[in-house]
């Protein structure tokens, strides 16, 4: 792939997420980096880069759909528009049907079949880990008027809600299921920084009500 395809396809997809806050086309380029990170550890096995850039920067086109119609899957509705799109463009067959089955799987459309859509799978999931996963549930916090004390006692409570924040932290909590060995090797990393977040977290609000019951 060339440089002025990569430019078309991430001005296809920068258009179609322009609408999008918290998972708009930051979220894509973060996603992006960590396949390109991942794909240098698990490459060794035939990996189409292009397949993988191309299903990176194009696998929430159908985001804001799906935002505004919740009957949407964008992960299925996104497969065929970018199927459509790089049809045009003359990508190539065989990449076309791995960018398709990535972008379906990447939100548990299907299973991934092949070594990019495992890569792509893993890259999505692990931006909602971590320092950005847990700087996005106090985004969504704030969004829906929740306050920290709240998020600090949901994360510390079996996760049962299913608003967007008890979802998210829900992610955080749980072992999740990646494909790639990479994959898991950042999850565990990333799941101690937000251990360590929360941890501190209580820490202060302890100081806060010890410090109110000698008022």
């Amino acid at each position: 792939m060339d440089h002025k395809q990569l430019e078309s396809i991430e001005t296809y997809a920068r258009e179609r997420m322009a609408e999008l806050g918290v998972y708009g086309w930051p979220h894509v380029e973060r996603v992006y980096r960590l396949a390109m990170h991942i794909s240098e550890f698990e490459g060794e096995q035939g990996l189409d880069l292009d397949a993988l850039k191309a299903a990176a920067l194009l696998h929430d086109i159908a985001k804001s759909l799906q935002e505004r119609n919740r009957g949407v899957n964008h992960g299925k509705m996104g497969a065929e528009m970018a199927e459509n799109f790089l049809k045009s463009m003359d990508f190539g067959e065989d990449k076309i049907s791995i960018v398709y089955n990535a972008i379906r799987a990447h939100n548990k459309g299907e299973k991934p079949l092949s070594l990019e859509a495992k890569i792509l799978c893993d890259a999505d999931f692990l931006d909602k880990l971590g320092a950005v996963g847990v700087a996005t549930v106090f985004i969504k916090a704030c969004l829906t008027k929740r306050t920290i004390e709240e998020v600090a006692e949901m994360f510390t409570k079996e996760p049962t809600e299913t608003s967007s924040v008890g979802k998210h932290l829900r992610w955080l909590k749980e072992k999740p299921r990646l494909y790639t060995k990479t994959g898991r090797r950042l999850a565990k990393r990333r799941s101690k920084l937000t251990q360590l977040f929360f941890r501190g977290i209580e820490d202060e609000l302890k100081l806060i009500r010890l410090r109110q019951n000698f008022i």
